[in-house]
């Protein structure tokens, strides 16, 4: 080969490289311009596949695909505060890591100071800083977070003690001496009884926020205990509003009742008992009186029972 020709053959090797070059990028810009290939749906994909890999317990692989999310780039903070939040979210429940945890929680609300998610990134926030032993700085940033909502809960007036942030009010002792029993409520005279029932609800306080801290007011087992008492209560109050005033003996009742029952007294005669029939009848007339409603309400809900699948 002549030296024109190699000469020819080296612009013709440069022309087809610039050639093949420029057609690469129109198949890149192309391949980028096709519809369902936009950076949100790749990133919606790459998230999509580190949720897969989380739910098959695989956390290490998913914490590394929410990276490769945020090494991308082109991400605004909005976006990036969420994939930050997932990585958090994956360190504290399925790691265990929470220093790893507390980091990128902290990235996120700094992102997206009002994302949807940052209730949850602040409870978990500062689970985390207590499960590390880190309580000073979980009870600040506890503090932090309550001083952000106004307390409406409690009224205004003179503060008897404070945790932290957190003012306990002569109103809300009261209110608490109120919910006892009288015979507690009556030995609460002295201030040294006083000051001993502030300290219990002192004392109260301080497990409640080391519980809420750690993240226990979210368990599971706790929450359907919560609604079983929830149920509980909420059945009692109504039974002693709807139900109880209908329960109102008159002498008559009372006298027919203790007849019937009169060997359950001990020959007694029913002026020296009166006090305990009235009890007894307002027991078996309201078991009575409760039972008749139920079924009530059970026909008009249209209640089924299939007793053959509790065997």
């Amino acid at each position: 080969m002549t030296g024109s020709e190699n000469k020819q053959t080296r612009i013709l090797a440069a022309v087809a490289l610039v050639i093949s070059a420029a057609t690469l990028a129109g198949v890149i810009l192309v391949y980028s311009a096709l519809p369902g290939r936009s950076d949100n749906a790749t990133v919606d994909e790459s998230k999509k596949l580190a949720g897969e890999l989380a739910d098959n317990n695989l956390p290490a692989a998913a914490i590394e695909e929410y990276r490769r999310i945020l090494d991308r780039g082109g991400l605004d903070n909005q976006a990036k505060g969420a994939v930050c939040y997932l990585i958090g979210k994956t360190y504290f429940e399925d790691v265990g890591d929470y220093e790893n945890a507390a980091a990128y929680y902290v990235r996120a609300r700094s992102l997206d100071p009002n994302a949807s998610y940052n209730n949850e990134a602040g409870k978990n926030l500062i689970a985390a800083l207590e499960k590390m032993g880190r309580r000073l700085d979980a009870r600040r940033e506890l503090d932090r977070q309550t001083n952000l909502i106004p307390d409406t809960t409690h009224a205004p007036g003179k503060i008897v003690a404070k945790i932290g942030g957190r003012e306990i009010t002569l109103a809300e002792y009261n209110e608490a001496v109120r919910m006892l029993p009288q015979q507690m409520q009556d030995k609460l005279t002295s201030p040294e009884e006083k000051r001993k029932f502030l300290d219990q609800m002192i004392g109260r306080e301080l497990i409640y926020n080391a519980a809420v801290r750690e993240g226990f007011d979210r368990d599971p087992g706790i929450l359907r205990d919560l609604k079983s008492l929830e149920k509980d209560y909420l059945t009692q109050y109504y039974i002693r509003q709807k139900v109880a005033p209908t329960v109102n003996p008159d002498a008559a009742e009372l006298e027919m009742y203790f007849k019937a029952n009169k060997d359950k007294y001990g020959g007694k005669e029913l002026n020296d008992v009166r006090d305990q029939v009235t009890q007894d009848y307002i027991m078996y007339k309201g078991q009575k009186v409760i039972g008749d409603y139920i079924n009530s309400l059970s026909q008009a809900e249209k209640v089924q029972v299939f007793e053959e699948n509790l065997k």
